[in-house]
């Protein structure tokens, strides 16, 4: 085993050309010795990953922080689980996800060196990203233990984080102290990050074109890309299709709604209640939303809609594991609202538009490069007038909600989540494949 300090021989090291490493942020937990639960979707990307590594890859390895203690017994409900014998997806813990960062340096971090060192020793190939969480920097110390011992390196940015500062205090989420240690502290350590892998890893890949065009140079490492979860079966079967723009085009029959994911703060799922109550209350429509998901905000929601006298109107329902169960629910629905209050990029976009659902959704960067695919319709930001005038205005035009929906579904078709692991997988093994040959 390699001691601290030393940077083991790329071509020599036992593991090679057996594991393919993933370092996300994105929390687990260990449920018995060989086993691990994490958020559905994430489970069967990982699913999906390890299928399509196969053979030149035996283990996907994955290092991750732990659930916060009851978080798993709240939700297990809703997570998947992974069998680790069976289907070949190892997982080792980092750290508590509610560890304050004082103990985390006191007890953690070096021991997360280690291990980030030892699974780096084994693995060919280290997929990882920018630690947003700067204080307990996983992510980022896997990529740099993949470039001090030459490994092939994937870097990932998911989200253009450089408007969240503004964002959280124009909503009054964060004083002004908070934002500027944010803009000038944060920030810029976060960017660092970026300009780091850009000139040091393998392969760069960035959520958003212009996040490519600020950072990557011109780099031909350097690519856009959608993170997409659904698989090309959860795409809208033709007939059903058919079957749903035959509703859609009864103007007799007011939309229905929907948001599906977090029940957090920054999902701003209150905005999308009140456009909804709104545009019931201007155009007399018995418009209906339905609300899927968990999290901290569904209580204040729910009173929120008691206080609108909107019971009937707009729906609650239990969050659904990711597959056929949620899909079956989004079919029946006409359009999905995204109020996001910080900038987003879920994967639930696009398995919105897999189902036949154009989307409403606030103007932030992600939903405006969307606009593109002819589904999206971006509102000002956080204006929830011109939210409710937005639905408004699908109702009344049933040709163009139509041709939303068709466009999405075929938008969809093309970006299936096995469409980007194949692009993906491609450019890293372009890139394991050159940096090999150039160490011969």
């Amino acid at each position: 085993m390699t001691q601290a300090g030393e940077s083991p021989n790329p071509e020599s090291s036992p593991g090679r050309g057996g594991g393919y490493l993933i370092v996300v942020q994105a929390p687990c937990t260990r449920i018995s010795g060989q086993a691990f639960a994490t958020e559905s979707a994430f489970a069967e990307h990982l699913r999906t990953l390890r299928r399509k590594l196969a053979p030149r890859f035996d283990r996907l390895h994955i290092a991750a922080p732990t659930h916060a203690a009851g978080v798993y017994e709240a939700n297990k409900h809703h997570l998947a689980v992974i069998d680790s014998p069976r289907e070949g997806i190892e997982f080792t813990p980092m750290f508590p996800e509610d560890m304050r960062t004082i103990r985390y340096w006191l007890t953690r971090a070096g021991r997360n060196w280690r291990a980030l060192r030892d699974l780096v020793h084994r693995c060919d190939v280290v997929h990882s990203g920018m630690s947003d969480d700067i204080w307990r920097p996983v992510c980022f110390m896997a990529i740099l233990q993949a470039v001090r011992q030459g490994r092939t390196s994937l870097f990932h940015v998911d989200i253009d984080f450089r408007r969240d500062a503004r964002l959280h205090y124009v909503t009054g989420d964060w004083s002004r102290k908070s934002y500027l240690l944010c803009r000038y502290i944060y920030d810029p350590l976060r960017l660092a990050q970026v300009r780091y892998a850009v000139r040091r890893c393998s392969l760069v890949v960035l959520k958003g074109r212009k996040m490519v065009q600020d950072y990557g140079n011109g780099l031909p490492h350097v690519r856009d890309f959608y993170d997409t979860a659904h698989s090309p079966e959860q795409v809208i079967e033709p007939a059903r299709l058919e079957r749903k723009l035959a509703r859609m085009r009864d103007a007799s029959r007011p939309l229905t709604m929907v948001y599906f994911g977090q029940l957090v703060w920054r999902k701003g799922v209150d905005s999308a209640i009140r456009a909804v109550h709104e545009a019931a209350q201007m155009t007399g429509r018995d418009f209906r939303m339905h609300i899927i998901g968990a999290g901290d905000r569904r209580e204040s929601l729910r009173a929120l809609v008691r206080e609108l006298g909107a019971e009937e109107r707009i729906l609650f329902h239990e969050a659904v594991r990711y597959g056929p169960a949620l899909f079956d629910k989004l079919y029946d629905c006409d359009v999905t609202l995204a109020t996001p209050l910080t900038e987003d990029t879920p994967r639930s976009a696009f398995d919105a538009l897999a189902s036949g659902c154009p989307i409403v959704a606030f103007d932030l960067y992600y939903y405006r490069d969307l606009e593109a695919s002819g589904a999206v319709i971006a509102t000002p930001w956080s204006d929830v007038g011109a939210l409710a005038q937005a639905i408004t205005a699908l109702d009344q035009d049933r040709a163009r909600l139509e041709a939303m929906a068709r466009a999405g579904v075929q938008f969809a078709r093309d970006n299936t989540q096995e469409t980007w692991l194949d692009r993906r997988i491609g450019w890293t093994m372009e890139a394991l494949d050159r940096e090999r040959g150039g160490r011969r």
